[in-house]
């Protein structure tokens, strides 16, 4: 229970850092969770703090590699393979040996092996960080592309190198050719296995899809569960379970383009949890780091007060090591570089060598080192982890510093205005398509309602206007529904269960809190004050009926809901035509933004109100052929030229979130 408290307190921690960056975006996320992670270490409870080596790899390492293989496009990968190959395979080895060598040159009471192992640790890059730093610069595509498919399998690599060196350190022994066939072994074995593994888990998936089992509380967690499956699996054949698990990754990605349009609420809730797991899971590292450094500095000190100053020396030159030979790799053309001229190409050099940023995997591997070798402590853990530390933060705060100098800001390939034209012609087209095939039946007439709420609003609202119009509708209402009353086509208890409902309405729609309880007040003080005979009447009539339920038998009581509702929905007819007719009395150009949001807050509960579950069935019709021809209109657009990529991307990403959205209230109804 006690592990628990502190996991969840890391995890707190990390959603602060995430909360102060969503408000102050110029210091890398990074750097906030760190600060988060050192003031838990400030709190007696994580002056012992330790998580056992094997879950980092497990419960971190192998999901968000799961997530990158997954979202990598296997059309840019294949087109830059052997980029990717040279930076991640034979640049990561050469990495490793020079850094060793470095690191056994200079701190010679380090083993080759352990020297190695370091090396294997501090290799891998980390695009997820390069990103956070990058955010409002413009970062060649090619560029960014080849670091994303760099870090998909350097990690891989750092990982197979890691174990065999540490495998070294705790034998004594190592041999170049049993290495190297070891290595192969790993490596190749792994993508083979995981290969297989993901087919067999998407073609089990598919199947729940056809077999209509595809509900997100069944395939969110059975694709949750699939990284440490597959982890597990290749550990126990002896292969690398890192690398099983980005073949799963990668077939997955495969198999979510075979989704159907009506899988759209599946895949955004998909693409929503395994963002939120990947943000927490690099967080939690982070904060890891900040948690760990005090101790680990402190045990250092005990040991030498003069290590630290040379645990950063030597931090600080391993990081310019790497980054010269990154620089010196992509300038002679070792992993093809995206260029038009020779000073083109020295750019995008620098920029990858610069950003060969070190985060996540990093950190998680210098954290999995065994706490003990041979059934002693390990000497030099805390002074790996140390050293790990001080190059990630090294390279993510050198980047931050000159990567603004070399490269421009980031523009904006998509204006608002843009997007707002281009999304009224979308809803305009698909409107026309529902009209045009199904004429102005009520289920056309109501999904029309729905697209047109698609429509971006041209301007802010006036708030005092649109509190003013919302207050009328009220009245509006209030008044219609007391002349029902009086007029005797409806109960006592109609017209309170009616009021509470308009009512609601007009609390959900105020603009702020001042004016939402003003109108509140003003509800319950005013209509108490100006009770006149007739409206105590109702209440005590009111109040004698919801004695005589109370008393009823459980299945009478919901025979009278039922048809209380039944009646709630016959009377609103009236109202809501009232109201509608207002509204279009009092348009003007002037309100016309107002006057859009509240007939459209009517419309929407009007539609709530009066539909059945055979409507809603062949409103869910409707929507889906919509949905479906907003997305050809995207695609014929682009096909002309008309729309570029990004608008295109942006259309699609509104498309999906619009129809999870309307799709879930004509269920929900």
């Amino acid at each position: 229970m006690h592990t628990i408290f502190l996991v969840l307190l890391v995890v707190a921690a990390v959603v602060a850092a995430n909360a102060v960056y969503a408000r102050f975006n110029a210091v890398p996320v990074a750097f906030l969770q760190i600060a988060a992670g050192l003031l838990l270490a400030l709190t007696p409870l994580y002056r012992d703090f330790e998580l056992e080596p094997e879950v980092f790899l497990l419960a971190i390492i192998s999901v968000l590699m799961f997530n990158d293989g997954q979202n990598t496009s296997i059309r840019k990968l294949t087109r830059q393979l052997g980029t990717t190959l040279s930076l991640a395979v034979v640049l990561a080895i050469i990495t490793i040996l020079v850094v060793g060598t470095v690191t056994h040159f200079l701190i010679p009471q380090f083993s080759l092996a352990l020297a190695l192992a370091l090396g294997a640790i501090i290799t891998p890059t980390d695009a997820v960080a390069v990103s956070s730093i990058t955010t409002n610069m413009a970062v060649p595509e090619k560029v960014m592309e080849t670091l994303e498919n760099e870090s998909l399998f350097n990690d891989a690599s750092g990982i197979v190198a890691f174990n065999l060196a540490i495998a070294a350190v705790i034998t004594g022994k190592f041999s170049v050719t049993a290495g190297v066939q070891n290595f192969l072994y790993v490596f190749i074995g792994g993508i083979i296995l995981g290969l297989i593994l993901g087919y067999l888990i998407v073609r089990v998936r598919i199947a729940l899809i056809n077999r209509r089992v595809d509900t997100p509380s069944v395939i969110v967690p059975y694709t949750l569960l699939t990284p440490f499956a597959v982890y597990l699996i290749a550990e126990a054949f002896g292969v690398s379970g890192i690398l099983a698990v980005v073949a799963t990754g990668l077939i997955h990605g495969i198999q979510q383009g075979r989704l159907r349009l009506t899988t759209s609420r599946l895949q955004i809730v998909m693409s929503t949890t395994w963002s939120i797991v990947a943000s927490i899971l690099n967080g939690i590292v982070f904060v890891l780091l900040g948690v760990s450094l005090p101790s680990v500095i402190i045990h250092l000190q005990q040991r030498d007060t003069g290590s630290v100053l040379i645990l950063v020396g030597l931090g600080v030159l391993l990081y310019a090591v790497m980054t010269f030979v990154r620089f010196l790799w992509c300038r002679m053309d070792m992993a093809k570089v995206a260029a038009e001229n020779r000073q083109e190409q020295t750019k995008n050099s620098l920029i990858l060598a610069l950003s060969g940023v070190h985060g996540t995997i990093t950190l998680a591997m210098a954290f999995s080192l065994p706490l003990t070798l041979g059934g002693h402590s390990f000497t030099y853990r805390n002074d790996i982890i140390f050293i790990a530390s001080v190059v990630i933060l090294t390279s993510l705060l050198v980047p931050t510093l000159i990567l603004p100098r070399i490269l421009p800001k980031q523009v904006s390939q998509v204006t608002e205005a843009q997007l707002a034209q281009a999304k009224t012609a979308m809803v305009d087209d698909a409107i026309k398509m529902i009209q045009d095939r199904h004429g102005t039946s009520p289920n056309a007439n109501a999904v029309m309602m729905i697209l047109a709420g698609q429509r971006p609003v041209e301007a802010a609202p006036n708030k005092a206007k649109l509190d003013a119009l919302f207050d009328a509708a009220y009245q509006i209402e209030q008044k219609t529904i007391n002349e029902m009353y009086q007029a005797g086509t409806i109960s006592a208890q109609m017209l309170n269960w009616y009021l509470r409902v308009a009512r609601t309405t007009n609390l959900q729609n105020q603009q702020s809190f001042r004016q939402r309880l003003s109108f509140f007040i003003r509800f319950i003080v005013v209509s108490k004050i100006s009770l006149d005979k007739a409206a105590r009447q109702r209440r005590h009539e009111f109040r004698l009926l919801r004695r005589q339920q109370q008393s009823l038998a459980r299945d009478k009581m919901a025979e009278i809901k039922r048809r209380s509702w039944t009646q709630l929905k016959e009377i609103e007819q009236k109202p809501y035509d009232a109201v509608i007719a207002y509204l279009i009395d009092s348009y003007t150009p002037e309100n016309e933004t107002e006057i859009s949001l509240v007939r459209r807050a009517y419309e929407e509960r009007h539609r709530r109100l009066s539909g059945t579950k055979a409507d809603q069935e062949a409103q869910n019709e409707l929507l889906i052929e919509a949905f479906q021809q907003e997305h050809n209109f995207i695609q014929n657009q682009a096909a002309v030229k008309n729309y570029n990529r990004a608008l295109s991307n942006e259309l699609y990403e509104q498309i999906s979130t619009d129809q999870l959205v309307y799709m879930q209230s004509v269920n929900a109804d």
